[in-house]
Parts: structure tokens; C-alpha cells; sequence
């Protein structure tokens, strides 16, 4: 059987997420998905059987960008973090543990900013 195969491009590429960060766990960045800007897809013929199916994905792939940008608008997911906020100091023979306490998100000049109180062990 033979494949029918595409070589899918998009306007801009990559497509650009913006995201507004919602809250903050030890674990976790929570974000809002508030922009998505995809202007077109494209589909490019990659194999014979795909050739004269080009006109009619495109034409379908039209409706895409603002299907996609409706769906993708709003979802609020969580990043995980891997590991809690900070970092370990080695001193002497051992480790101080400072990790954020207490975070609170903010911004500073447009940028993500947190904050909160550190906790040493």
C-alpha cells in the first residue's frame, strides 16, 4: 500500500503561544493560553498519491488556523517544574537547602517575575 504523504509547513513557523502565568505551586507554573498567532497551513505533496489531493487539503487546511486558534485559546495547563524553586549551597562538609517559600507571581518590564520568602535548611 502506498502512502499518502504531506510535508505540512505553517504561518508563522513555528506558530507563536502567547501565555499569561496564573499560578504557581512548588511544582508546577500554571498558565492561560491568551494568543495564538497562525496565520496559514500549507500542505506540500511529499508522494505521488498526494499530488492531486493537494488542491482539496489546502483548501480544508484554510479553515485550520482559526479552528485551531479557537480550541487552543483559554486551556489553562500546568508546566511542571521538575523540582520545587531553588537552589542547594554546599558549606563546609554539608548542604543548605534554600527553597522559595510562600511564591507569588508578578511581573517586572513585561517579564515574569517571582517572588516570595526563601526557606534555608
Amino acid at each position: 500500500m502506498a502512502a499518502v504523504e504531506f510535508n505540512v509547513t505553517y504561518d508563522p513557523d513555528p506558530p507563536v503561544v502567547t501565555v499569561k502565568a496564573t499560578g504557581l505551586t512548588a511544582t508546577a507554573l500554571t498558565v492561560k493560553v491568551t494568543d495564538l498567532d497562525l496565520r496559514r497551513v500549507t500542505f506540500k505533496p511529499e508522494s505521488v498519491l498526494a499530488a492531486p489531493l493537494t488542491g482539496l487539503v489546502n483548501a480544508l487546511a484554510l479553515a485550520a488556523p482559526p479552528i485551531v486558534k479557537d480550541k487552543v485559546k483559554g486551556l489553562s495547563p500546568d508546566i511542571p517544574l521538575g523540582k520545587p524553586i531553588g537552589c542547594d549551597i554546599p558549606v563546609g562538609g554539608g548542604t543548605v537547602h534554600v527553597r522559595l517559600a510562600s511564591p507569588e507571581l508578578g511581573s517586572h518590564d513585561g517579564m515574569l517575575m517571582i517572588s516570595g520568602t526563601a526557606a534555608v535548611s
